[in-house]
């Protein structure tokens, strides 16, 4: 069978810069300390140091500034993708996008990309909320693994920070991103070893869109799509958490035939600042071998996988040989974890530092 897995790996960070000044509230310090009642599992445990923060433990975060959007994101690290795997557009037989969301609405990225990078092969979405980037990538794997394709390009996008009202508090956890990832054939018993997927069935209705007049001019027909969350979602999320990380990781790890003893890594979705935290005790792991990056970024929805694995490989935590699990949550759509042996994956350059500072909302 042929081994498949990541050739390589690039991040995109738009130029603008959100710090919690921008929202002109009284500054305040998380304490640090749990208070309250006694946590009655991981998720309220590793939640309670920030019950009463106003941002939730957010620091700082990316968002697009003027003439940004969502294509241009994502061409951003296709192109530093495609350089580091030292691949011109025509050697890519295969694109798959996630956006989150597009310059349209109804349509996603991959037909656009395509066009702007001048790839080869077909084109095509796929939506599966934060869960997207790995929904992408095993699709991608499989592509390639069957010999239908010979290289796949995954191209991950967020734009949250446009898809949320500006007094919406949800605003304050999210920012804008973009990931590329090059899949290909490695050397035998390296990529994709095990994996395990779950839908989220339990979280629907627990996210909500529509579409509003957009003033940014960043997208098409002037409307863009507007993403609210209900009030219940604080609680499917308390209940949900461990049992998806736990099912989908343990039966990706057995897949593998591998233990959590042997990883390296896990690279999980970080969208609130205690997530790393909830899953190394859901885990029972130290929290070193956990990815966190959500003080640098935020909540980027589909571009946390990719962004996370960067960091994690351009950090020296994950090496050629090593394990690395890769663990994404999506809301009304799945859970999934995969684990990969990391191969001799090159990176592109880290993302350039931001040049605009708490600018005015597009």
């Amino acid at each position: 069978m042929t081994s498949v897995g990541i050739l390589s790996l690039a991040t995109y960070l738009p130029q603008g810069l959100r710090t919690n000044d921008w929202w002109g509230l009284p500054p305040t310090t998380p304490s640090g300390d749990s208070v309250g009642p006694t946590p009655r599992n991981h998720f309220d445990a590793a939640m309670q140091p920030y019950i009463d923060d106003p941002f939730f433990g957010s620091v700082e975060r990316r968002v697009a500034a003027q003439g940004e959007t969502s294509l241009s994101l994502g061409a951003q690290a296709a192109t530093r993708a495609l350089t580091a795997a030292g691949l011109e557009p025509g050697d890519i037989d295969g694109l798959i996008a996630v956006s989150m969301f597009p310059d349209r609405v109804g349509s996603g990225d991959a037909g656009y990309l395509a066009k702007e990078l001048g790839t080869g092969g077909g084109a095509f979405n796929i939506e599966a909320t934060c869960s997207g980037s790995l929904s992408a990538l095993l699709t991608a794997c499989a592509l390639v693994r069957s010999g239908l394709k010979k290289r796949v390009l995954v191209v991950a996008t967020s734009m949250l920070a446009r898809a949320i009202d500006a007094d919406d508090v949800t605003l304050r956890l999210c920012g804008d991103a973009a990931g590329a990832i090059v899949v290909g054939e490695v050397e035998e018993g390296f990529g994709l070893l095990g994996a395990k997927t779950l839908n989220t069935s339990e979280t629907c209705g627990t996210w909500m869109m529509d579409t509003v007049e957009d003033g940014s001019g960043t997208t098409a027909g002037g409307r863009r799509i507007r993403l609210r969350v209900d009030p219940s979602i604080a609680h499917v999320l308390r209940y949900t958490a461990e049992p998806f990380l736990l099912e989908t990781v343990d039966g990706a790890l057995e897949a593998a035939g591998a233990t959590r003893d042997d990883v390296a890594a896990f690279i999980v979705n970080t969208p609130t600042a205690w997530h790393a935290d909830f899953s190394a005790r859901a885990l029972k792991v130290a929290s070193e071998r956990v990815v966190d990056t959500f003080p640098r970024v935020a909540n980027i929805g589909p571009v946390l996988m990719p962004f996370n694995a960067f960091t994690a490989a351009s950090q020296g935590l994950i090496k050629p040989g090593d394990l690395t699990v890769l663990y994404t949550f999506g809301g009304q759509a799945e859970a999934g974890a995969a684990v990969f042996r990391w191969s001799d994956t090159t990176l592109a350059p880290e993302p350039e530092p931001a040049t605009v500072f708490n600018a005015p909302r597009l």
